[in-house]
């Protein structure tokens, strides 16, 4: 250990958050891709404030290929890349402590989106970079900050990057938990349509990105009254708000957003209201078989896939959990849903989707977007160990190597790992509103990072 880190954060506190602020207050959400900005304006404008900073602080700093920045110190040879992002979920959902893209600190909690998930730890590994040149640690290796802007969106930034550029030979990302996450559930994305019809189900909208739990789903219905409806909600254990809207019935199912790996951790406004609509007389149309064909392949309450068969777990890797993230309904348009599996070792993303599309029995269309591979490494390397090491040395807690079903930014990457920044026992609430971090958690985070940097590349 070595004090002068700790000390060096402490001294640092206010300067580290004002930089994040800053950076927070960019509403980075990915968009349309225009000159200059493949993932929108937003994911550019933080990846110009991050070289900024870089420049600031006497790092040779490089944008590449507006999708990346990088951030450089010691000899020219990386040894460790240090893997984050800065792009971030829509703010979804109702936020009682601060605007999302304005940083609070309040009783030692910093809030805003982007605190843990993940600008917070971006930020404290470029402290961590500064700690170690101005308190004048030896470097005989390098070391980069890697900084992307579409980790949200599937990650094709560093898919880029990594045919460009060669990655250090040691990378981790802080973009999951502490101690060491060695293993990560594969990533599997299917897309559900069905043309519309002329029924009593005019429009249907919940959810922003499938990779999170929707809290809020409006459907308007015609030529159903309230007080059918409501009797039919109360029969839900879901929240809803039933309105008389000109000649039609609206109504909005409201539930807590979470982490589509943590579908346990929010409420699916989605899979509730297409269990109300399943109970209501919309008729018998493509657009009404289709979603009650979908409501009892994924009922409310079921995040595991085993209505439709595709339930699978084991001891490395934990469980499958589905998640219907969006849907999106009109007679023009018809149905579209997304939805978010994460699939343990022992399972395989090609079952999954064809015990869904078997289920589904034609009524609707399945097409799977996306389907990447579990992530597993040797928890016994040299670079986990010192990782774990470390962290032992800092919180007088036991390392040990985890297992998540969160995709972070090093899988399928040889040899990454990710190492922070949530701590045991506290409340994770990325993607969610009122994302939150522990100050003293993103310090102490930083702390380790500057000593993960000293031992590697020292």
């Amino acid at each position: 250990m070595d004090e002068r880190f700790s000390e060096y954060f402490s001294a640092h506190a206010d300067e580290l958050t004002n930089d994040l602020a800053e950076i927070i207050a960019i509403n980075s959400v990915g968009g349309g891709a225009i000159d200059g900005a493949p993932y929108g304006e937003g994911p550019r404008a933080a990846l110009s404030l991050a070289a900024i900073l870089g420049e600031k602080y006497g790092f040779r700093t490089e944008i590449r290929g507006d999708r990346m920045t990088v951030i450089e110190y010691g000899p020219e040879e990386p040894e460790l890349g240090i893997l984050a992002h800065l792009d971030v979920v829509p703010p979804a959902g109702v936020w009682e402590k601060t605007q999302p893209f304005d940083m609070l600190c309040e009783d030692g909690i910093l809030y805003g989106r982007g605190v843990a998930d993940d600008k917070g730890p971006a930020i404290a590994a470029l402290y961590a970079l500064r700690a170690v040149k101005e308190l004048g640690v030896p470097l005989k290796r390098g070391v980069q900050i890697i900084l992307g802007s579409d980790e949200e969106r599937g990650s094709s930034d560093v898919a880029w990057y990594r045919q460009h550029y060669n990655l250090p030979p040691k990378v981790f990302t802080p973009d999951a938990e502490f101690p060491v996450v060695n293993t990560e559930k594969g990533h599997l994305e299917i897309t559900v349509t069905a043309p519309g019809g002329s029924g009593k189900l005019i429009s249907l909208k919940g959810g922003s990105v499938a990779n999170a739990v929707p809290a809020e789903c409006t459907a308007l219905i015609s030529s159903i009254g309230v007080d059918e409806v409501r009797a039919a909600a109360e029969k839900i254990t879901a929240k809803f708000k039933i309105d008389k809207s000109e000649e039609n019935t609206e109504v909005t199912c409201i539930g807590k957003a979470s982490h589509a790996s943590r579908p346990e951790g929010g409420v699916n406004a989605v899979a509730a209201m297409l269990e109300l609509l399943s109970v209501l007389p919309i008729g018998d149309g493509s657009e009404a078989q289709a979603i009650r064909a979908l409501s009892k392949a994924i009922p409310f309450g079921d995040n595991g896939g085993h209505a439709f068969g595709a339930y699978c777990e084991d001891e490395e890797s934990g469980d499958l959990t589905v998640n219907l993230g969006v849907i999106d309904y009109s007679q023009k348009d018809g149905l579209r849903a997304l939805i978010d599996c994460r699939v343990p070792i022992c399972g395989s993303g090609e079952k999954v989707a064809k015990a869904l599309e078997q289920i589904l029995g034609g009524r609707a269309c399945v097409t799977v977007t996306g389907d990447v591979p579990a992530h597993s490494m040797p928890g016994d390397s040299d670079f986990v160990q010192t990782l774990l090491k470390v962290y032992e040395d800092y919180t007088g807690n036991k390392g040990e190597t985890m297992s998540m079903g969160g995709l972070t930014y090093v899988h399928g990457i040889p040899g990454g790992v990710a190492f922070g920044c949530g701590f045991p026992g506290t409340e994770y609430r990325g993607h969610e509103p009122d994302e939150r971090m522990p100050l003293g958690e993103l310090l102490l985070s930083g702390v380790m990072f500057a000593q993960v940097i000293a031992d590697i590349c020292g």
